[in-house]
């Protein structure tokens, strides 16, 4: 089932971009001057929307 795009919020894609720019939810959180929690779940929301775990953590 296609998803349209007109019920994304288009602040979580500015979530998104911070992320991949920042790989991290603490760096990301305070350039958007907001909280880990709210970055956390906004995150939970792209997961849910992409059907994708998104930003999984790999050992080094």
């Amino acid at each position: 089932m296609k998803k349209s795009l007109t019920n994304l919020d288009l602040n979580l894609l500015l979530c998104l971009q911070l992320l991949m720019q920042e790989r991290s939810v603490t760096k990301a959180a305070k350039r958007m001057n907001v909280t880990p929690s709210a970055v956390s779940k906004s995150l939970a929301k792209l997961r849910a929307w992409f059907d994708d775990p998104l930003f999984v953590n790999t050992p080094l």
